[in-house]
């Protein structure tokens, strides 16, 4: 797999979110991981890896050149102490960032508001003594929306560069899930799906 652009994983994330266009039932429903890799990538003669302790945003803001937002601490944390605890289970050795690890891991976020309009008709029980037999009422529009949210990792090889001199990508799973609920419950649902990912991905383990 060669290297993933910004628009590639943007437009995947968007997919995603469409697999419910009338709107969610259960917070559950809009849990979905996904995974890739390159199948010629030989994650066995690497080693080590190292993480940002920070969870980069893809927003208007990267789109458009300018500096970097992240995802607040309460759940960048939870997030990167899971993909580690992962990793490390998986047999690799976390070093530094400075301390030329075999790959790197570079998380990042995307956010997306999806809005939706149903038609909803009410029997009006409230007058159906005063008009025989009762009566529809002609259906009135109501438009709802909910917000997802997908996390992005890619590992990237810095020792193996494409033609064009761009790092490999050699592996890459998104997390994407309805943003509600308390921190703690969003937090659980992001850590379950992380987890998820790697025991999709058992090509990585020692």
């Amino acid at each position: 797999m060669k290297v993933l652009q910004v628009f590639s994983l943007m437009a995947l994330v968007f997919l995603l979110t469409q697999c419910y266009p009338e709107g969610p039932v259960y917070t559950e429903e809009l849990d979905i991981v996904y995974s890739n890799y390159d199948p010629g990538y030989s994650f066995a003669a690497r080693h080590t890896f190292a993480i940002p302790d920070k969870v980069m945003k893809i927003d208007d803001d990267l789109i458009a050149g300018g500096g970097p937002n992240y995802v607040k601490d309460v759940y960048a944390t939870v997030m990167i102490n899971k993909i580690v605890q992962n990793m490390v289970n998986m047999g690799w050795t976390q070093v530094a960032m400075s301390a030329n690890p075999d790959v790197l891991l570079a998380p990042s976020a995307y956010e997306l508001t999806t809005s939706y309009s149903d038609y909803w008709s009410y029997y009006d029980w409230w007058y159906g003594g005063y008009y025989p037999g009762g009566g529809w009422y002609y259906p009135y529009p109501v438009t709802s929306s909910y917000t997802t949210g997908s996390l992005v990792v890619a590992m990237v090889d810095p020792n193996d560069l494409s033609p064009d001199d761009r790092p490999l990508v050699a592996w890459t799973f998104i997390v994407n899930g309805l943003l509600t609920g308390s921190t703690s419950e969003f937090n659980s649902r992001v850590a379950k799906s992380i987890d998820q990912a790697f025991t999709q991905s058992q090509y990585l383990k020692k």
